[in-house]
């Protein structure tokens, strides 16, 4: 047990954090492999899962001792590595999911907010403890309001309690509940009908969000109308309508 463990199964890339003694709780290194590992996949790999050893974590998020004798200079190198990592998980061209299977907090819950989608159990709890340790919650703990709400989200943040799957249920945070042991197979199933797409329509969409995040209205819309037109050019655009239209047909 270590260093997160990359396994690839029939084009999902599964990420693992192993580490369960201590919560899977995250080295600097480890976030390295999670980007390489995110970063790196190639044209065979359609989605990526993340998920942790054991019961008791997802992850605990960074290691307390990765903080001891920091300065402002390695503060800023090892949240850089979380603002890497995690950007790498929220750029992926394919689609990313949480499998998030007990504690999930601090840079894991950013990256839990980074995924595209999350699936938890009911005894999950979530948290943003940092400002405990005297540094605020930053890099996608941006993210949380546009899940929450500002109001909720600063609750969070603020009191860095822990959350309940059913306290922030009705704010649609984790897209599917269900028992630990069906966690992975709810992920096979949420990911079935996403996979069963073009990897090219799937990663244009992608892009689709972060430019909806990041500009106003209108620009989001003209980008829209842009990347619509551009993808006929692509054969698996054209092919995917022939075999929806052929499909249609036969009924």
């Amino acid at each position: 047990m270590g260093e997160p463990v990359v396994t690839d199964e029939d084009g999902t890339r599964w990420i693992t954090l192993d580490r369960p003694e201590i919560l899977n709780a995250l080295s600097v290194g480890d976030l390295a492999v999670i980007t390489e590992a995110v970063a790196g996949i190639g044209p065979e790999i359609s989605a990526i899962v993340l998920t942790g050893t054991g019961d008791r974590a997802f992850s605990a998020g960074m290691h307390v001792n990765t903080f001891a004798d920091a300065t402002p200079d390695s503060g800023r190198a090892i949240i850089s590595s979380v603002r890497d990592c995690v950007g790498a998980i929220r750029l992926a061209p394919v689609p990313t999911v949480a499998m998030i299977n007990g504690y999930c907090l601090g840079a894991a819950f950013e990256m839990a907010l980074a995924c595209d989608l999350r699936v938890a159990h009911p005894e999950v709890r979530f948290g943003l403890p940092e400002v405990k340790l005297g540094i605020p919650s930053v890099v996608d703990a941006a993210l949380l309001h546009h899940y929450v709400g500002l109001s909720k989200a600063k609750e969070i943040i603020l009191t860095a309690d822990l959350y309940s799957v059913a306290d922030l249920a009705t704010y649609g945070l984790a897209n599917r509940i269900v028992p630990p042991a069906q966690l992975r197979e709810a992920v096979l199933d949420l990911l079935a009908p996403i996979t069963a797409c073009t990897r090219e329509v799937i990663a244009a969409q992608k892009e689709l969000f972060e430019t909806w995040l990041n500009n106003g209205l209108q620009h989001g819309i003209d980008t829209s109308v842009d990347v619509f037109a551009d993808l006929f050019n692509t054969p698996a655009t054209l092919a995917a309508i022939a075999q929806y239209q052929m499909s249609r047909s036969r009924r």
